[in-house]
């Protein structure tokens, strides 16, 4: 379980910043979105990442079984942005910018003592 639970977590984080390739896809002009800070997040922080993050895996298992039904780039293109948007806005709710929930997602899996800890109010809450 927490092995799901930590894919969803990578996979949302890492989708959380397709928004910006989508919406720009209609230009030629290659544009990526800014690279994650690495911050060191406070308790409050990590608390309100676990409580994002956790919302963040529904919104994206939600919409897993929705993107392998659709049948047009067009139709996947338009659910991830669907996904991405819900995703942004569990995030900001749980009291994070999304610069925020990114920088503290790369910590996660750069430092296996900030991952525990998060993981640890994951499971308590």
């Amino acid at each position: 379980m927490a092995q799901n639970m930590k894919a969803f977590i990578a996979a949302a984080a890492i989708s959380l910043g397709l928004v910006a390739p989508i919406a720009h896809a209609q230009s030629n002009a290659p544009v990526a979105p800014p690279a994650p800070q690495v911050i060191q997040p406070t308790p409050e922080q990590l608390d309100q990442y676990a409580t994002a993050a956790k919302q963040v895996a529904l919104v994206a298992a939600d919409y897993q079984p929705k993107l392998e039904a659709a049948t047009t780039d067009q139709d996947r293109q338009n659910l991830m942005k669907e996904a991405d948007e819900k995703m942004v806005e569990k995030v900001q709710q749980g009291g994070l910018s999304v610069e925020q929930y990114n920088g503290i997602s790369l910590a996660i899996q750069q430092d296996p003592a900030l991952r525990q800890q998060v993981e640890q109010r994951i499971q308590a809450q």
